[in-house]
């Protein structure tokens, strides 16, 4: 069992190294761009996040320059030291045949290949949720204090990561106040200690949202809908066809299964199964209600079904007598192991259609930081339509000029305010099709159309709209017609 350990760590740097590659190989895509921008102007919050995802961009950036590689080293080296944690949490709790497996598993779990590429805030969600259960099991075995202060360092590391990290704190609470064996721990000092420890890593971002009137909170409580099919049931049906292709079309009913029977196991008063559905089931429980507003995405809960690849891979030798449930298994690792093969391999395709989507940025970043220097008055800026434009132009002219979009409900247009651009000339650019996408003849006093900026990528070609703007106004109010 040790020699497959070690083979594990081995293909866990093999897989680092190909990421890497992958990584180098990709185009930036807009979010990226966007939490790029966050880095270079730290701060306790955003209107969109915590601040978790920037502070990880930065030291990147800081070790390894401001590359598409730098800006994604922080998931791919989370995504190692996070099989790690499953690995030894699996360990701990179970033996090592368990952790090894759900080592493995983890690393073929679609969603989580991609965000092992990409920068997004579920890197340093995901991996201190695991950090906060490994601390939490340990302090239970050990009953040591500081297992419990790192404990609560964590969860607030988490929340500081993704609002959502609350469902860890509500799982972990609902943990012990409903197993028996569990509540001893109600009644000693560190749990709450930990607890206040939590809250202490959080207030500085909970002060940022009350000087910016609670942003964050109110985007979280007021999401834009993911899917509107028009019916509750339909949306709730695409969120989980959605989460199928996300987690494996077969290992999704696979880690379903594993959920119940870790309920099963928990009222049999087996503490690990027990903490495992905690872990899970309220996560998960509360997408899946939501998902029929058509607000939830996929991947919101990948923690909770991560608890519940270290539960399946324990269920494993019980299951795998059984033929169904072994042939069940085996198909459901086999088509998650090629998905997970060609989601690495597409960066390197040239021909990639979706790499192609987001090419052609740096050369519409030059062609307007030249029209700019052509222009005969100072205090030109960049006006675009979408934080998504906004941030790859941001990125690719290293803020040399400033940048912003009409509404203020982004980061961009917060730090870059539109009202402190008025009167102010802009260029105006948009990949949108067919028109801008907004009423510049209402926005400026004089529009000019400048030729389209047309960009060649693979048998294709990208155009990119440009509007020269004179003495900007604003985006209108709309109008309320008189009763």
């Amino acid at each position: 069992m040790r020699d497959l350990s070690a083979r594990l760590f081995i293909a866990l740097l093999a897989l680092t190294a190909i990421r890497i590659g992958a990584a180098a190989a990709y185009p930036l895509v807009d979010d990226e761009a966007y939490y790029w921008t966050w880095s270079r102007h730290l701060a306790w919050g955003y209107p969109d996040h915590p601040p978790a995802v920037a502070a990880m961009v930065k030291l990147t950036t800081a070790l390894a320059g401001d590359s598409v590689v730098g800006i994604r080293l922080g998931p791919i080296f989370l995504a190692f030291l996070s099989s790690l944690l499953i690995y030894d949490l699996g360990r701990r709790m179970f033996d090592r045949h368990t952790a090894v497996l759900a080592a493995a598993g983890y690393q073929i779990i679609p969603v989580v290949a991609v965000g092992a590429i990409f920068t997004f805030p579920d890197a340093p969600f995901i991996f201190f949720w695991l950090l906060a259960v490994w601390c939490i099991w340990r302090a239970r075995e050990r009953g040591r204090a500081w297992d419990w202060y790192a404990a609560g360092l964590a969860v607030g590391l988490a929340m500081l990561s993704k609002l959502s990290a609350l469902f860890l704190a509500v799982s972990v609470a609902g943990f012990f106040l409903t197993f028996a064996a569990e509540r001893r721990w109600l009644r000693r000092p560190e749990p709450y200690r930990a607890a206040a420890i939590a809250l202490a890593v959080v207030l500085p971002f909970i002060a940022w949202n009350r000087r910016h009137d609670w942003i964050t909170f109110a985007k979280t409580l007021n999401p834009i809908p993911w899917i509107d099919l028009g019916e509750p049931a339909k949306n709730a049906a695409a969120f989980l066809a959605a989460t199928a292709a996300y987690y494996g079309p077969i290992s999704f009913g696979l880690l379903v299964a594993a959920l119940l029977a870790s309920i099963g196991r928990a009222r049999a008063a087996d503490r690990r199964f027990a903490l495992l559905s905690w872990l899970a089931l309220p996560l998960i429980g509360f997408t899946f209600i939501t998902s029929f507003d058509g607000i939830p995405k996929p991947h919101w809960p990948a923690p909770a079904y991560l608890m519940l690849v270290i539960a399946a891979a324990a269920l494993w030798p019980s299951v795998r007598q059984h033929r169904r449930w072994r042939r069940a298994v085996i198909t459901g690792v086999a088509v998650n192991t090629l998905l997970v093969a060609v989601l690495h391999i597409v960066p390197f395709l040239p021909s990639s259609l979706t790499a192609q989507h987001l090419l052609g940025w740096d050369h519409a970043a030059a062609t307007v930081a030249g029209l700019i220097e052509r222009r005969d008055t100072p205090g030109w800026f960049i006006l675009t339509g979408s934080y998504q434009n906004a941030s790859q132009l941001t990125y690719h002219l290293r803020e040399r000029y400033p940048v912003t979009t009409p509404r203020q409900d982004n980061e961009i247009a917060l730090r870059v305010n539109p009202v402190s651009m008025l009167d102010r000339d802009a260029i105006f650019i948009t990949d949108h099709a067919p028109g801008p996408g907004l009423p510049l003849h209402l926005m400026f006093i004089r529009v000019q159309r400048h030729p389209d900026v047309e960009i060649r990528v693979g048998s294709g070609v990208r155009r990119f709209q440009v509007y020269l703007g004179y003495g900007f106004r604003g985006l209108p109010r709309p109008q309320i017609s008189p009763i």
